[in-house]
């Protein structure tokens, strides 16, 4: 194996972490081997991290980064009315790394200090969620209500870990658009 510890940057290991983590869970997520995976030494690994828990909050960091905060600004970025700018999430929710979400959700049943960012990072997205509804109309409580409903459907696609089919995606997405804005 060649150290290429200049070569290879924190990203490359963050994102070898995720994938491990999206595969086997948190605890397939070892230094050793994401340097056999990356092909370097566990050497480059101590080049970018102090130790497994830095690259661990690293990874927590890039979740929400990926996965809930760049959703939200490339949503409000594009715009549109309320039903175009939940289709906007539904689609970003269909691209998100499932497999992460689930290792993550089962991390922070042994963790508290990660169940409070899991349980942080799912009032973000439950907010803006009820936002985008409230811009409808729909009064805030109703709003909250529904965004609950939303998210908690998502929750559950991955908990089961059987994702919506991309080519069902689109006529579930009306479904669920039809429920939340016509409900009295």
């Amino acid at each position: 194996m060649e150290d290429t510890a200049e070569q290879l940057g924190r990203k490359e290991w963050i994102a070898a972490a995720i994938e491990a983590a999206s595969e086997g869970g948190i605890d397939n997520v070892r230094v050793e081997r994401l340097a056999r995976r990356l092909r370097v030494t566990k050497g480059s690994f101590y080049w970018h991290f102090k130790d497994r828990k830095a690259l661990l909050q690293a990874l927590l960091e890039a979740w929400q980064d990926k996965q809930t905060t760049a959703v939200i600004d490339n949503v409000e970025a594009v715009g549109g009315q309320p039903r175009e700018i939940l289709a906007n999430v539904i689609a970003h929710i269909g691209d998100m790394n499932v497999g992460l979400e689930v290792a993550l959700r089962h991390w922070a049943a042994t963790d508290d200090e990660v169940y409070k960012i899991i349980v942080r990072i799912d009032e973000v997205r439950i907010s803006h969620l009820q936002s985008i509804i409230a811009r409808a109309g729909i009064p805030a409580e109703r709003a909250r209500e529904r965004a609950m409903l939303l998210y908690y459907a998502f929750i559950g696609e991955a908990a089961f870990g059987r994702p919506i089919a991309p080519e069902d995606r689109a006529t579930r997405m009306r479904g669920i658009q039809e429920m939340i804005f016509s409900w009295p």
